[in-house]
Formats: C-alpha cells, structure tokens, sequence
C-alpha cells in the first residue's frame, strides 16, 4: 500500500510541478507577445520571431496541463447532475465514465506520437556545422524545430493518463469503503 501511496503522490506532485511550470511559461507568453505588440503597432519594427514564439510557448501550455486540471478535477462535467450527487455516488459516476477517458486519452497519446515521429524523423535539409540534422523546422524566416515542442503532445498524455489512473485508484477506494483514499 505505500508503494501506491508513493507512485500517487508522485504523480501528483509532478502534475502540480508542471502546472506552476507552465503558469510561469504564460508568463513569458504575455511578455513576448507584449513585445511583439510594442514593435509592431508602436514602433513598426515587427519582429519574425515573436508571433512564432508565443504560438510554440502556447502550444506547450495547452498541452502539458491537461494533467494538472485534471489533479484539481477542473475538467468540464455535468455539474447538475454530479455536484449534488454524495462522494460515494461521484465515484461510482466517475468510474462508470472512466473508459471514455481511457480510450480518449490513449489514442491522443498514440496519434500525438505518430504526430510527433513523423516530425522527428522529417529531413528538412538543416544543418549544424557542417553536420545535418533531421527533424521538422518551422517555414519561418527563423525557423525554429518544431519536433521538441510536438514531443510535449503525447508527454502531456500521459501525464494526463497517470493522473486518471490515480483518481481511478480513489474513486475505486471511495466506491466500496465510502471513505477517501488518504
């Protein structure tokens, strides 16, 4: 039991760890599109990698936090039928609605991945001193890699998925003993 006691709380200490991660990362967001903004509209010195930037910074934030509302249950629910319900009945409804997230959440890991290699393994003609290197680039001016950032979309899956599997083990608990899982 402490071994899943321990695996619990690492899951879910990693997900909160993303998630104050990635609030610091929409803060940079905010300031490069801050930037951007500035240059453009003020000054009109618009700059080639501020837009880009910011959509690969809020590309990251939209796909690693999934974990972490689902930690805080901050996912959309039917909350006229599940708010007034007892904790036990929320359980039950949770494990009942389970399967869905499982099938949703495996095969947007498994497409993310087919989405991601295809990235990885794309020769686009990039070199580095004289040593080329495979991987998709952005068609920019500046043309940053994309395959890092795409690598994010089945890595937040399956944050998202260790984080269902430990409020499945809650549910389950709370399901038969009508206690929560402590």
């Amino acid at each position: 039991m402490d071994k899943l006691r321990t695996f619990m709380m690492a899951v879910e200490k990693t997900n909160v760890f993303v998630g104050k991660m990635m609030a610091y990362i929409s803060l940079v967001c905010v300031a490069v599109i801050s930037f951007e903004v500035i240059m453009r509209y003020f000054f009109s010195l618009p700059t080639n990698w501020g837009h880009e930037t910011m959509l690969t910074l809020f590309a990251m934030y939209y796909v690693m936090i999934a974990g972490t509302a689902h930690f805080y249950r901050a996912h959309v629910r039917v909350d006229v039928v599940y708010a007034s319900r007892s904790r036990r009945t929320q359980a039950i409804m949770d494990l009942l609605t389970a399967p869905f997230f499982y099938l949703f959440v495996l095969v947007y890991i498994y497409t993310s991945w087919n989405f991601y290699w295809s990235s990885q393994m794309m020769n686009a003609g990039n070199t580095f001193l004289g040593i080329e290197i495979i991987g998709e680039n952005s068609f920019t001016d500046w043309g940053p890699p994309l395959y890092p950032v795409k690598f994010l979309m089945p890595f937040g899956g399956v944050l998202l998925l260790l984080q269902g599997i430990v409020w499945t083990i809650r549910d389950i608990y709370t399901a038969r003993t009508g206690r929560e899982f402590v």
